[in-house]
This record gives C-alpha cells, structure tokens and sequence, in this order.
C-alpha cells in the first residue's frame, strides 16, 4: 500500500511540472523579448543591419562594417579608439573637421585718391663740361648745293630743287635765271622761292618760275647753303 501510494504522489508531481512547462516557457520568452525590446531602445536606428530605404549602403569596411548605414561616407576607414565609438553611440558632437577651402579673390576696388607731391630732392652733382661747339661759319662747316633745269616743250614754268646732305642744316637760299628765251610780250612770274623743311624730303631750297607762252624757254638754277653736321664733308 505504501508503495502505491509513493507511485502515485510521483505520477502526480510528473503531470504538474508538466502543466506549468509551457508558463515558465512563455514567462521565460516574455522576459527575454522584454530585455531585447529594452536593448532596441538603446541601438541607433541610424546604422540599421538590415537595408531600408534611408539605409541602403552596406560597409564593406570601416567603423560600422557591416551595417547599412544612409551614405557610404560612414564607411570610410577611420580609425575610432573606444572614446570616439561611445561619443557616436551617444549622440555627441564630434571633433572639428578641417577647414574649407578659401573663397575666390573678389574684384579689386576702385583706386585712392592721389597723394600730395613729394618734396623736391636735393640737386646732384654738376656733369662734366661738353665739348666746345661751333663758334663761327666759315668755310670748313658750311658748303653751298646747286641744281638747275630747263623748262620741257609745252610747259608754262619750271621747277627746281636742290638738297643739302643727310643730317646737315639748310641756312640760306636762292634762285637764278640763267637764260630766259621769252615769247614776245611774254613775262616771268615767281611762285615759290623757300627752304624745304620736311625731314622726310630732306632739308634745302626750292623755286618755281612761271610764263604764260608755252613756247617760251627758261633756264632756272636754284641754290642752298647749308650748315655741315658731324661728320664732316670730304
């Protein structure tokens, strides 16, 4: 009888451990999702381990290795020591990047006003005395130039002009008729007898006579005296 008895009570405690199996199970999995919910609280919803749409780079490297994180920027190598990873995990304002680049110079402004004048500096010394120049005329720096011409067949004048040499001074000057083979009542009129003083012509005298029969002839002889410059005629 007493061995009945001891079957049954341990049959008895068998059948409830196994009705409350399933409750300590369900309380078990109730705590464990309880704690999981609470550690979920704590994890950044920035560095998401599976893909959404704002998270959809995965890092192949880098501090968040394996997360999928919003831009590939937070997959860069950068070398975090355990300070830096918990300033991240709790939201902290990072260390200061470096600075950007410098802007582009702006247009320069308008100029300034001009300043007063400067006093004068003191005079430098007094340069070494030149050589002598001409003091006189005479006939080693002047020379006399002639030309002279004849009037063609139909021409109602005649024109002449004479040159002094490259460089020289031209100080005087005249005409000459040399011959006049006039037509009868036919006279002689004087246009032009002046210096030429055109550099690029050349530096001398001109002289224009004119007629008014064409079958007059007359020969004109023009001539200029002219200063000699450096070097010196032959």
């Amino acid at each position: 009888m007493k061995k009945s008895m001891f079957t049954f009570g341990l049959l008895a405690s068998s059948l409830v451990m196994l009705v409350l199996m399933p409750f300590l199970n369900n309380n078990s999995f109730s705590n464990t999702s309880a704690m999981a919910q609470e550690y979920d609280k704590y994890r950044d919803s920035s560095y998401s381990q599976y893909p959404t749409d704002d998270n959809k780079y995965q890092c192949r490297t880098g501090p968040f290795e394996g997360f999928f994180v919003s831009s590939v920027e937070f997959c860069k190598h950068i070398k975090f020591d355990d300070k830096d990873r918990k300033g991240i995990r709790d939201n902290r304002t990072g260390t200061q990047g470096p600075p950007g680049p410098t802007g582009a110079t702006g247009p320069a402004g308008p100029a300034g006003p001009q300043g007063p004048q400067g006093i004068q500096g003191i005079q430098g010394p007094i340069g070494p005395q030149g050589e002598s120049g001409v003091t006189q005329l005479n006939a080693t720096n002047i020379y006399l130039v002639t030309n002279s011409s004849t009037n063609g067949p139909g021409n109602i004048g005649v024109f002449v002009r004479t040159l002094c040499d490259s460089g020289d001074l031209v100080m005087n000057g005249g005409y000459l008729i040399l011959s006049a083979d006039l037509a009868e009542n036919d006279t002689l009129t004087t246009v032009l007898d002046a210096p030429i003083v055109v550099p690029t012509l050349g530096l001398g005298w001109q002289a224009f006579v004119a007629f008014d029969d064409e079958s007059s002839s007359v020969t004109l002889a023009v001539a200029a005296l002219c200063f000699d410059n450096p070097p010196l005629r032959p």
